[in-house]
């Protein structure tokens, strides 16, 4: 078994490699502040990003969020707004708060996300290693998506997937039964 330990990237997951892309875009087109929600993971990544860019951020949380999250955030230098009862109502208020000079940055969806998140299979075939099969987890989805693009990059789209969900927010179960996004996350 081999393990993609992304979690030892500076804000502690995945979310800085798609999203330190997108920041990095959105700077090169004239981008003056970050606005996006997080429930930690993605508005840390934002967070680190816009820090290292010298460009502002603005988190909105949920009230679910954590304080040590919270307090993360605050350390990296970003305005947090907890806002709301779940993810999607934060994620409403961020998307209220984008000026003209902003960028919103999506925590999970997006084709500049999901380019880079691919970029893991690139560095496993340039390994050497054909996997079996991936086990991973999935909250939006972004990782999901980048992962099956970089299979499919590669021709490995025999390899299976196994999409795995935090028990009490299983929002891709939800939009695989119904056909369509959900969100159900708290």
């Amino acid at each position: 078994m081999w393990l993609k330990l992304d979690a030892l990237q500076p804000p502690g997951s995945f979310k800085m490699r798609g999203v330190g892309h997108a920041c990095e875009t959105y700077r090169a087109r004239g981008a003056r502040r970050f606005v996006s929600s997080s429930g930690g993971n993605a508005g840390l990544a934002v967070a680190y990003a816009g820090r290292v860019l010298s460009v502002s951020v603005t988190v909105v949380v949920p009230k679910t969020t954590t304080e040590r999250a919270v307090e993360l955030l605050r350390q990296k230098n970003a305005e947090v707004i907890v806002h709301g009862a779940s993810w999607q109502e934060a994620n409403e208020l961020a998307q209220s708060l984008v000026g003209a000079s902003d960028t919103f940055i999506h925590p999970f969806d997006g084709p500049l996300l999901w380019q880079v998140h691919a970029t893991m299979i690139d560095e496993v075939a340039r390994s050497g290693l054909k996997p079996d099969a991936i086990v991973l987890s999935v909250g939006g989805g972004g990782l999901l998506c980048g992962v099956m693009e970089g299979l499919h990059r590669h021709g490995w789209g025999q390899v299976p997937v196994l999409a795995v969900e935090t028990q009490g927010a299983a929002s891709f179960n939800s939009a695989v039964k119904a056909g369509r996004p959900q969100c159900n996350a708290g």
